[in-house]
């Protein structure tokens, strides 16, 4: 930072930068494992690939910057700088620390004045020496500098004496810092440090051929070179040991001398030329540019790394025992980098577009450089379109190799690869979105540091602006206008309106509307109403605007006009003419009070309500491209055509007014935004390369409350997204299983296998008899063909030979006989001609006679009008009769010489018209003669053309007949020849099945020799568990008949208390009637003496008891007391009776229950220890089955072992055999076999026990468990 003066009113640091410089294809490198350093602008970042993490340092030599180069061992950059001072024209190098101080210059010194360009540069493994390789006035000097004492060391010059065209690399040994490699074409050389001197070893390699253009060093003795023409040559002494072929379907090999050469079409990790200009070379031929040369190669552990013409990345792995190279891998730069972006928060869109919306600039997009980290666990490459990918499958195994090249990924952001043409910034969101020439929008998240969304169009975006709420876009294309929602995915367009090439577009403060700029015309759109609202006629090329602070009001510029326009009664409201071009932009103040315009002379100037208050100029004769200011109007924000960014103290005042100086980007600065709360500043330029800078200012109220909702839900997306997750996962276990069901279907159609193969050799002995049949049919057509088609060939030859001779002496008559009709109608044509000629000129001559002879007669009746007149002239006052008598006589004889003349005229045009006519009658018919003759002809023609046609048209049908007769026998052939094919791939088909039959077989043996004894077992306790089910149910049926008993007897017991109550009933009636009666006899015959009342008492208790029904039948017998007593005793004998049978049958039912439900429990426990055995026995299954798989596996293994005979079979088996894991498994089955064994012995004892009436043992059975006793129903 470079400051004018003291006080500050903001101080800018850089908090993030987005984008790489461009025009540098060697400027990225590893500082350290997971640090990578490369330029951006005028600093140098520092990012972090494992966090994203960045640290950022400015190098004012990155403004004149020529190359870099990286130690990363020792933490050092180097940057070479040429034409710093304007002076003279001087090359400085600078040496910068990445450890401990970053961004500390540690040491700069000047090489030398002159034109002299840096070729290569290189530092030695200790960070003692650094080689640099320049190239003047077509010589090449090599200078060792002690870089840390800023002393040259010792130089040579390499001009062509020692052979040298064109120099490419210079490198030093990975062990000795006193040698040196040095590559060009049809050059290789060892250069030795010695006393100060370098020395250059002399070597008798063959090198005509070879173009060298990089080289890394792969050990201590050999290194690899890269050619201009796609080839990688391993050098051992100098010399070629080895030479690989990277174009893969080359159209000729090249002539080499006898060596190993690799055909492996392969590539491997490259070291970029450290510091290579090569476009800076004054003798660099072009036809070295072939897109095959192999411009980058870095090192790996057993392999290395090349770059094959910018397009491709391939891994080369070294043969064992062996100098040849495999390639392994190939790495591409994706076709869109929204592929290759791993950041999920990035729009997908572009996949939904039109197969024809492809990159547009994707097409020359090739890579510069690949770096490896110092324990190769990244790979990372730098494109052309200032990206920078990563190799993602370092981690995986390298030694197979793929066919298929692997598209590389960007390991940061998707950066902006062209000029960056639009910028906005949100309010209530921490959103910025950009637009550039590379027909991208991107919305990025300046909190996070990522991006948000991105989309891609076929078109060009001019400009684009937001909405302060951040949920709204719009953005100005070539063709269109488009207003765009911001969604959770995406971009959706509200509005498109047919406005082209609208450099600007600008939502107003409040978002309510917008306005763009079309050409001269400025217009305002409300995106609610979504309708144009108002139009403004700049007059100019309008190149900015910008709203008034309360929307009422907007400002217009052009290059040589500034208006201020009224939004109310779009008037306006000042307007100014300038004498200078405003090609800077322009800003106002918070009050809308001052305007600050920028010019094209550097000047800044300050207007008040229209009149110019102040101005200042910017250093260095720096000329401004954009202004912004801070909402506080503390400072003015200034970016330049060169790159920088001045921040100038405001008001503007008469004194020295502070300006503040920030090296920024190394391009034309295009956009400058500040957020509302002032806090961060955005930046752009048209090297496509954003910078975020942080600020420090008092005034500044920055708030971390945004809006929280967005058109839709992000959470829900988010538990979507996991919601997938899960289902995948899910799907995945479903796959699982579902393969491992059809792996055990697959075992059950392997007899179908043999039936199939005998059925494919019955049909192939069938279709053998049926081709036998066919050619034999097809040998009889083909004769048959022959003689028919060689019949109708002569017949058709005659034919056509005799039909061309008629057709010859034919068309010669008719041409004869055209030809004298021809004649006759030309004479006949003549003739009439010449007589309509003579005619017409005989009519005119009369015509003209006639009229000459009226003249004359005219004339002459004009003179003597003319002397009468003269007379009467005279006389006219003495005769006025005689006068009118006169001119009577006169008009009467000029009317009849008119008559005359027309009635002659009349005559002479009636005689020409007869004439015409019989002229006319005379050619009609002789045309219509004429006419019928040609028709006559043409006729005849035509019956000549129809035969003709007829003949054409039959040859065309034999034509066709003949080659569809040859399609036939070609389809015929084809069938054939398939049929062939398809009889050798059964064979083959069929000798594999027999080889994989007797290994199935094999198996198959073992596999049922050990399944049969389990088969048994279970069949042995299916049979007793069927045995149990159906005691189960000859039980289940006692007990229901006992049911069925027991409710006979109930209903029984129930009549027997009935007919009891009832009898009981009865008895208490009768007891009451004896009561009653007894009473009675008490009351009435207390006193007998008297006996009246004897008798009325009797007949009292006659009429009472005698008389009533519910007592009648206690009378039907004379001894009533005897009845009753009786019949009293025969209902108690038989309630005693019926109280024993139901106590009886109580006791019988309570016993039948208990032994039912002691056999029910019994029952349970038996199934549930079949049960527990039932599971044991499928565990066992299950077991087997694996086993079935790991033989599965063995045959695998068998097949990879190439193990076809019986004898490596056994071999096999029995190594398998010996194998620890197996015999441990064995044992185990056998431990579990025989536990099982006891547990059933056990089983079998408690059942015989039970079944003879002891108590059961004591197990672990739970009989009141409801749910395994339901468990064990359903298994029954």
């Amino acid at each position: 930072m470079t400051t004018l003066n003291a006080a500050s009113p903001v101080h800018l640091q850089i908090q993030t930068i987005f984008g790489v410089r461009s025009q540098l294809d060697s400027s990225l490198f590893f500082s350290d494992e997971h640090t990578v350093i490369y330029p951006a602008g005028n600093q140098f970042i520092l990012a972090n690939v494992e966090t994203k993490g960045q640290r950022i340092f400015r190098c004012s030599e990155l403004e004149h910057i020529d190359c870099i180069i990286v130690h990363s061992n020792a933490a050092i950059v180097a940057v070479v700088a040429s034409g710093m001072n304007a002076d003279k024209q001087n090359t400085i190098i600078s040496f910068y620390d990445l450890h401990t101080t970053l961004g500390k210059r540690k040491r700069m010194f000047e090489l030398r004045d002159g034109p002299m360009t840096i070729t290569s540069m290189a530092f030695s493994h200790d960070a003692k020496y650094l080689a640099i390789l320049e190239c003047g006035n077509r010589e090449y000097t090599l200078s060792l500098w002690l870089w840390q004492k800023s002393r040259l060391a010792a130089s040579v010059k390499l001009s062509q004496v020692e052979g040298v065209t064109v120099l490419s690399q210079v490198l030093f040994h990975p062990n000795d810092n006193n040698l040196l490699s040095i590559i060009g074409r049809r050059y290789c050389r060892f250069i030795r440090h010695l006393d100060g001197n370098l020395r250059i070893q002399s070597s008798s390699a063959k090198l005509d051929q070879y173009d060298f253009i990089s080289h890394a060093w792969y050990d201590s003795s050999r290194f690899i070179a890269g050619t201009s023409n796609g080839h990688v040559c391993v050098l051992f002494n100098g010399d070629v040991q080895t030479e690989i072929d990277v174009i893969e379907n080359r159209d000729r090999p090249i002539t080499t001398i006898p060596r190993t050469i690799s055909t492996n079409s392969s590539l491997g990790k490259s070291i970029g030329r450290s510091g290579f200009n090569t476009s800076q070379q004054e003798n660099l031929d072009t036809s070295r540019v072939t897109g095959e040369e192999v411009t980058s190669i870095s090192i790996v552990n057993k392999g290395f790394f090349c770059l094959i013409g910018g397009k491709r990345l391939c891994l080369f792995s070294k043969i064992a025992d062996s100098w040849d190279f495999a390639k392994t891998r190939e790495y591409i730069v994706p076709s869109s980098e929204i592929g290759a972006a791993r950041s999920s928060t990035i729009s997908s869109s572009i996949q939904s577009q039109n197969s024809n919306d492809k990159q547009p600039l994707n097409n020359n997009h090739s890579m510069w450089k690949v770096v490896v980290s110092p324990k190769e666990e990244h790979v990372l490459v730098l494109t052309s379109k200032q990206q920078i990918y990563s190799v993602s499958d370092m981690t995986r195994d390298q030694s197979a190799e793929s066919i298929e090249p692997f598209p590389l990924e960007l390991i940061f952001n998707a950066f902006h690869q062209s000029s960056i043409r639009g910028l906005d910034i949100a309010v209530q969101k921490p959103f910025f979105i950009s637009s550039g020439d590379d027909h991208t929008i991107r919305l990025w998240n300046y909190e996070t540091n990522t991006i948000e969304q991105m989309k891609l169009y076929n078109e060009p975006v001019y400009a684009i602006t937001m909405h302060p709420s951040g949920h709204q876009i719009v953005v100005a294309f070539a063709s269109k206008v488009a207003l765009m929602n911001v969604l959770i995915d995406g971009f959706a367009t509200v509005k498109e309106y047919p406005i082209h090439a609208a450099h600007q577009v600008k939502f107003s403060n409040g978002g309510h509307l917008f306005a763009v700029i079309d050409a001269n015309i400025i217009q305002i759109i409300s995106p609610v109403y979504l309708k144009v609202i108002h139009r403004f006629n700049h007059g100019q090329t309008v190149r900015q605007i910008l709203w008034t602070k309360n929307d009422l009001a907007l400002y217009s510029q052009s290059s040589n006009y500034f208006v201020t326009w009224n939004l109310q009664n779009q008037k306006k409201i000042f307007e100014l003419k300038p004498s200078y071009r405003l090609d800077g932009g322009f800003v106002a103040d918070r009050e809308d009070k001052i305007v600050y315009l920028a010019s094209d002379d550097g000047l800044i100037r300050a207007f008040n309500y229209g009149q110019l208050n102040h101005e200042v100029k910017l250093p260095q004769d720096d000329k401004p491209s954009c202004l912004q200011i801070f909402p506080s109007n503390e400072a003015l924000i200034c970016g330049t055509q060169r790159g920088s960014i001045y921040i100038i103290k405001t008001p503007l005042t008469k004194a020295s007014t502070s300006i503040f100086h920030y090296l920024a980007h190394s391009a034309k600065i295009t956009q400058i935004v500040v957020a509302f709360h002032e806090a961060l500043i955005i930046s752009s330029c048209e090297d496509g390369i954003l910078m975020l800078w942080e600020t420090h200012v008092k005034s500044s109220t920055k708030s971390e409350d945004w809006t929280p909702v967005v058109l839709h839900n992000k959470a829900r997306f988010i538990h979507l997204s996991q919601t997938i997750e899960a289902l995948q996962n899910e799907e995945q276990e479903l796959k699982r299983n579902q393969e491992y069901r059809l792996h055990q279907i697959e075992t059950t159609y392997v007899a179908d296998l043999q039936r199939r193969t005998d059925m494919s050799l019955n049909e192939r002995q069938h279709h053998e008899n049926i081709i036998e049949r066919q050619l034999i049919e097809k040998e009889k057509e083909q004769r048959d063909f022959e003689a028919k088609y060689a019949d109708l060939k002569e017949k058709f030859e005659n034919e056509r030979q005799r039909i061309e001779e008629e057709d010859r002496e034919n068309i010669g008559r008719e041409l004869q006989k055209e030809g004298d009709l021809i004649r006759l109608a030309q004479k006949i044509m003549e003739d009439n001609e010449s007589r309509l000629k003579a005619t017409m000129e005989a009519s005119e001559n009369e015509i003209r006679d006639i009229a000459e002879y009226f003249t004359g007669k005219i004339r002459e009746t004009e003179n003597e009008l003319v002397a009468l007149r003269k007379k009467s002239r005279l006389a006219i006052d003495s005769n006025e009769i005689e006068k009118k008598n006169l001119e009577a006589d006169v008009d009467d004889e000029q009317l009849k010489i008119k008559l005359e003349f027309e009635n002659e005229r009349r005559r002479l045009i009636e005689t020409n018209a007869k004439l015409q006519k019989e002229f006319k009658e005379t050619h009609e018919y002789q045309v219509h003669i004429l006419n019928l003759k040609q028709a006559e002809q043409e006729t005849s023609a035509q019956t000549v053309k129809k035969r003709i046609q007829d003949n054409v048209l039959r040859v065309q049908g034999m034509s066709e007949e003949i080659s569809s007769l040859k399609n036939e026998i070609n389809e015929r052939k084809q069938t054939i020849n398939e049929k062939l094919d398809r009889i050798s791939d059964l064979e083959l088909k069929n000798q594999e099945l027999e080889k994989f039959q007797y290994v199935l077989n094999y198996k198959i043996e073992e596999l049922t020799r050990l399944i049969q004894p389990r088969e048994q077992e279970i069949e042995r306790m299916r049979n007793q568990l069927l045995e149990m089910a159906s005691e189960r149910e000859k039980k289940e049926t006692e007990l229901s008949r006992n049911r069925f008993h027991n409710v006979e007897q109930k209903r029984t017991l129930h009549a027997v208390n009935t007919q009891v109550e009832y009898e009981h009933q009865k008895r208490k009636e009768y007891d009451n009637a004896l009561r009653r009666i007894k009473n009675d006899i008490l009351a009435h015959f207390a006193d007998v003496s008297d006996p009246k009342s004897v008798k009325n008492a009797v007949a009292h208790l006659y009429e009472k008891h005698v008389q009533n029904d519910n007592v009648k039948s206690i009378y039907t017998t004379a001894d009533i007391s005897g009845a009753v007593s009786e019949e009293i005793q025969a209902q108690d004998r038989q309630r005693l009776f019926l109280e024993r049978t139901t106590s009886d049958l109580k006791r019988k039912l309570n016993s039948d229950l208990h032994a039912t439900k002691a056999n029910r429990m019994r029952i349970m426990n038996e199934n549930a220890l079949l049960l527990q055995e039932l599971n044991n026995l499928r565990q066992e299954l299950k077991v087997v089955r694996g086993r079935i798989q790991d033989y599965e596996v063995a045959k695998k293994t068998f097949d990879e072992r190439s193990v076809h005979s019986i004898d490596a079979l056994v071999q096999t088996l029995n190594a398998d055999a010996g194998n620890y894991v197996v015999r441990h498994r064995d044992s185990e089955l056998i431990k579990e076999v025989q536990k099982n064994q006891q547990e059933i012995l056990h089983l079998r004892q408690h059942l015989s026990r039970v079944q003879a009436g002891y108590s059961p043992l004591s197990t672990n059975t739970n009989v009141n468990d409801d749910t395994a006793n339901i468990s064990i129903l359903k298994l029954v």
